[in-house]
């Protein structure tokens, strides 16, 4: 359960509705400090603008809250619900918001070499750049020798291209330490 302390959470909104949940929280008093990740996309049907911005999370946003405001939070229009388990709302760790922000800063294609352990299907833990600290596995050869890596954020994957410099092979005290 939440306590004093603020902690962040996934709230479940109803569909399309993410930006004024956000817009709502942000004017609320007092204010629930909120976080919409967008994702550019291009959109062929919008000659005048086809750059568009869609929430990386469709009806989704996370929400900076204590166990005081997990009743304003829940009753905010739009909300559907705050994700839990069990009767037991799930925090979700500030490493994670931040790999998100990373993810969502860059949005750009990083590049990784194959070596004799770091192969297709191995674990990887990120050393350097914007998603340094998490582990992903690696995922199907790219063109010219590269691999994508799988990162889990939130039960979602995001599949990116990291240098040979950026990773390290997962230990198995790395991996045993993760279950």
């Amino acid at each position: 359960m939440l306590d004093s302390n603020y902690s962040w959470v996934a709230v479940m909104t109803h569909s399309n509705a993410e930006t004024q949940v956000a817009a709502r929280f942000r004017a609320a008093n007092p204010p629930i400090e909120c976080y919409l990740p967008m994702l550019a996309s291009k959109d062929r049907r919008y000659k005048k603008n086809p750059q568009q911005e869609k929430p990386m999370f469709p009806c989704y946003i996370f929400a900076r809250i204590n166990k005081k405001q997990i009743y304003q939070t829940r009753t905010t229009q739009g909300v559907y619900y705050i994700v839990s388990s069990q009767h037991e709302i799930i925090k979700v760790p500030d490493n994670e918001i931040e790999a998100v922000r990373a993810f969502e800063a860059s949005q750009r294609k990083i590049r990784l070499w194959e070596t004799s352990r770091l192969v297709k299907g191995a674990e990887a833990e990120v050393v350097e750049g914007e998603f340094a600290g998490l582990r992903g596995r690696l995922l199907k050869g790219c063109k010219d020798g590269n691999f994508c890596v799988s990162i889990s954020v939130m039960n979602t994957s995001f599949v990116v291209h990291l240098k040979r410099n950026e990773l390290r092979p997962a230990t198995p005290t790395d991996t045993a330490a993760e279950h």
